[in-house]
């Protein structure tokens, strides 16, 4: 029978599969092989099954098989029907010694309903091997619940995976990996959506803020036609070293509920989670309020250290820039503010009037406490190096590559 040549290395293409397997020794022909059609069903179930959801891409199925080979070289054959199936996304790996036993090639029949591939071995041997695919339709998304308590000092987090199977293959017993830290076992027919419950690090620190970013915030609010309001929420973080067992958290959807003096729990909003790394920080937004104004003005721009070439046009030159803010509290209670402010380019400080933490080379982090009724202002002034002028100004400009 002709044979099309495909590679059997692994690529990222997403397919869906229903596995059958006929199993031939060095003694049987090719024709026997192929016209084999066991269906998964009717073979020994693999000793194991994996399914890695790393990221929300269609999941990684690895099934783990004890496959008898004879010494020489064995066709073990896989085929499918009525499913889509790019060959290139499966992968047949030994478990063995690569010098006693070794995938050669990989074919498929005229038909591209199956694979063949070519494995040597230097004995009979029974030898481990997993068979690596992307079935199309298998994949997860996270959701999280955020519980927070009546005196908003604590919250608690709850997380759920939502696993849908349409790939055409259903899972008796298979072993989850969401990451290297979270494992855990369930059982998904083909059609079915399956909620599961997996542990995730509890007793994270939190803070009731309000979030002023000067990159999506008016900078004069008072003179907006819409008053837009200043998000407020709660600040957590998971500290790395707090606890053995704190890792990663994978984005997804977060449902608050704030628990209110008599025992009921109030839904308060609903947010995004996105990749939260060990030890860092998160904003979980729950509204906006009016009460806090904050407007920044720019209030002086000074000229220095001009630089002319030989016709004395400006090159290149410094400035000195004053920024004032202008932070006021209407309502009767105190009001903490974490303040996030961007300088682009090359800068350095010249009399900044309120302590700040640098998160990157550009990014100010100010946290702010107003009493009640409190109307505060300060000015950051600072000195941009190396402007460039005229036909130069693309150099001004930052790039990410």
């Amino acid at each position: 029978m002709a044979a099309k040549i495909g590679s059997f290395l692994m690529k990222s293409r997403s397919f869906g599969i229903m596995i059958c397997s006929a199993l031939v020794t060095a003694g049987l022909i090719l024709p026997a092989l192929v016209s084999a059609d066991t269906r998964l069903g009717i073979l020994p179930q693999p000793d194991a099954v994996h399914i890695r959801l790393s990221n929300q891409n269609p999941a990684m199925v690895q099934e783990h098989h004890q496959i008898s080979l004879g010494k020489g070289i064995n066709p073990v054959a896989f085929s499918w029907s009525g499913v889509r199936l790019d060959p290139d996304a499966v992968l047949l790996t030994p478990l063995s010694d690569p010098e006693s036993v070794r995938v050669l090639s990989a074919s498929m029949p005229p038909d591209g309903a199956g694979l063949i591939w070519q494995v040597y071995s230097s004995n009979d041997a029974v030898v481990p091997m997993i068979l690596s695919y992307l079935p199309a339709g298998l994949d997860s998304l996270v959701t999280y619940t955020a519980t927070v308590n009546a005196g908003e000092t604590a919250l608690d987090l709850d997380a759920k995976l939502i696993l849908r199977n349409f790939s055409g293959q259903p899972y008796e017993a298979a072993t989850v990996r969401l990451d290297l830290d979270t494992v855990f076992s369930t059982q998904i027919q083909d059609q079915e959506t399956r909620q599961v419950s997996f542990p995730i690090p509890q007793n994270p620190e939190m803070t009731k803020i309000l979030h002023w970013d000067g990159q999506t915030m008016p900078h004069d609010p008072e003179n907006q036609d819409t008053a837009a309001g200043i998000p407020f929420g709660y600040e957590i973080t998971f500290p790395a070293d707090a606890v053995r067992d704190t890792f990663d958290l994978r984005p997804g959807n977060v449902r608050i509920f704030l628990e209110d003096t008599q025992g009921r729990t109030l839904f308060t909003g609903e947010d995004f989670l996105p990749f939260l790394a060990k030890g860092d920080s998160f904003f979980l937004e729950t509204g906006r309020t009016r009460d806090v104004i904050i407007t920044k003005r720019r209030m002086k721009t000074d000229d220095i250290q001009v630089r002319r070439n030989d016709k004395g046009t400006i090159q290149v030159f410094d400035q000195i820039i004053t920024d004032r803010f202008i932070l006021k509290n209407t309502r009767t209670t105190p009001a903490d503010i974490r303040l996030i402010d961007r300088i682009t380019g090359q800068w350095e400080p010249v009399d900044m009037g309120h302590t700040y933490t640098l998160e990157d080379h550009e990014t100010l982090r100010l946290d702010i406490h107003l009493d009640a009724e409190e109307t505060r202002t300060f000015d950051l002034t600072y000195k941009i190096l190396n402007i460039f002028a005229d036909k130069f100004t693309q150099y001004n400009q930052v790039t990410y590559q």
